[in-house]
């Protein structure tokens, strides 16, 4: 999912890929656009700092795989940060209905079924970082890159 390249690692093109897809699709403008890139670029520095075992500079599927679990650190909190605040149109401080499926929409291309409420940040926040460190599966978040 992660090696939109397809060379079978994990690379900063890769997440630059990610990064610039989901800019697209959100439309966003500068400072956002950037806010998005550096949050990717710094999520690459510290999954290279990590994983990266055997200093080749990218990450190979053994090595994600084996310590992913435990990344939900700092620069994976601020993508997910900025992708909530880009999807916070109103800048309520939380998604609404809409705004969610709007981020899904456009971002991910899928329909969500949810009809009511509200989506606070850190619950935004939490989903996301337990989908990407592998721990626990989303019915909105497993197809999220898929496609990027």
């Amino acid at each position: 999912m992660l090696d939109q390249t397809g060379d079978g690692h994990l690379d900063w093109p890769d997440l630059a890929a990610m990064a610039r897809e989901l800019s697209t699709r959100l439309d966003l403008d500068e400072p956002e656009e950037t806010r998005l890139y550096d949050a990717f670029a710094a999520w690459w520095r510290e999954l290279q700092g990590a994983l990266d075992t055997d200093g080749d500079g990218r990450v190979s599927a053994d090595e994600y795989v084996a310590a992913v679990p435990s990344l939900a650190g700092p620069a994976l909190i601020r993508v997910a940060e900025v992708l909530f605040d880009a999807t916070d149109k109103d800048g309520s401080g939380s998604i609404d209905a809409d705004e969610y499926r709007t981020l899904f929409r456009t971002a991910f291309h899928r329909d969500l079924t949810i009809t009511d409420g509200t989506y606070g940040q850190s619950t935004f926040v939490g989903d996301f970082l337990s989908f990407m460190s592998g721990r626990r599966t989303s019915t909105p978040f497993n197809p999220l890159l898929a496609d990027a």
